[in-house]
């Protein structure tokens, strides 16, 4: 157990191993990471993980792509890495292999350029690690194609009748688990904008052999262990219009960007009623509604996340910002994680939040 008390001026319980500073923080807002993060609402809203059976549109939903738990509604999240902080393990090389999926609206992800860095110092990019185009298509030298077939869903989340998108398919060799890392995905200007993606990092304990699968579609195929991930890619149209959507009028201004991402309980599952602060004064900072394949902001949704974890900051300028969140969970305020990232100009920082990370443990 940490030493935190979750009482008096530390009104915020596990985050003792948090960053630490002097500041306050207005009427309503509680100091946590260095960030002022909205205070819980209290035992009406505590926080809970979202069941599979909970994202009723679209879709059939599943864990393992969808971030919910099968079993209960409402059930309390796991904190057993807040309270024990994670071992950092042996670093080890592997293959890093998926699909880019498209968030929310947009054509084939084909020609997505997927990028993967290690996180240098004040997460700032560091050292390339590997690059890889995807493909809707087959590649050289391969004998078949690994891209996915998605049906394509209405704003209220009913699937479009006939209406599908290729996700293409990529894969990175070489890849350290137990490391940080960042994911740059970008495509042609005019249709995607740039998603840097932190808080990634491919943990031992979640390897699998290479499944035979995906050896007719890469050419020359790697043996070993890997680690299968859907890398997110956001369309230019949606980059444009849920700021708005969010109420800010003139949208993102040029050159400046924004932060978004999905809070989660230790065992990656995705929490509803969590409250997130993001530092760098965004113009706007909202929570989205629970439609998983058309998500859009809630202007007045102000208790915390929906069933889909999402919060964002919209418009923002380039440089440092930190991002925590916290609940309401056994009748006190807890923290649910915090993360240290960097905002580029136009484009979208993605801070999914975890727990706490080995590697965040002094």
């Amino acid at each position: 157990m940490t030493g935190d008390t979750g009482m008096g001026a530390d009104a915020v319980l596990y985050d003792d191993l948090a960053p630490t500073c002097t500041m306050s923080c207005q009427a309503g807002y509680v100091l946590t990471a260095c960030v002022c993060t909205p205070l819980p609402y209290g035992a009406m809203f505590t926080t809970v993980r979202t069941a599979c059976s909970q994202i009723a549109t679209g879709r059939p939903r599943t864990p393992a792509r969808d971030y919910c738990v099968d079993g209960a509604a409402n059930m309390p999240p796991d904190l057993s890495c807040m309270m024990t902080p994670p071992v950092h393990g042996m670093p080890q090389m592997v293959t890093l292999y998926g699909v880019v999926d498209v968030f929310a609206n947009g054509g084939d992800s084909n020609a997505i350029t997927v990028e993967v860095y290690t996180e240098g110092s004040g997460g700032a990019l560091g050292t390339m690690i590997g690059t890889y185009t995807s493909t809707v298509g087959m590649e050289s030298g391969a004998t078949a194609g690994c891209s996915e077939t998605e049906q394509l869903v209405n704003s209220d989340g009913t699937i479009r009748t006939g209406e599908t998108r290729q996700l293409g398919f990529f894969h990175i060799e070489n890849v350290p688990t137990e490391t940080p890392l960042i994911i740059r995905t970008q495509g042609d200007a005019g249709l995607w904008s740039p998603l840097y993606t932190y808080n990634f990092q491919i943990l031992n304990s979640e390897l699998s052999a290479l499944p035979s699968t995906i050896s007719s579609c890469i050419a020359g195929a790697p043996t070993g262990m890997g680690f299968e991930y859907r890398m997110r890619v956001l369309s230019r149209n949606d980059y444009q219009s849920i700021p708005l959507t969010a109420g800010l009028a003139s949208g993102i201004r040029s050159g400046h960007g924004a932060v978004a991402g999905e809070v989660h309980d230790c065992a990656d599952v995705r929490l509803e009623w969590a409250q997130v602060g993001v530092t760098g004064n965004p113009m706007s900072r909202v929570y989205f509604n629970d439609i998983a394949d058309n998500p859009l902001p809630e202007q007045g949704r102000t208790q915390g996340t929906s069933l889909l974890g999402l919060y964002s900051g919209l418009d923002i300028a380039p440089g440092p910002v930190d991002v925590a969140a916290v609940g309401y969970v056994g009748g006190q305020t807890v923290s649910l994680g915090w993360y240290h990232a960097q905002v580029f100009a136009d484009a979208v920082t993605v801070v999914s939040l975890r727990g706490i990370r080995a590697t965040q443990v002094p």
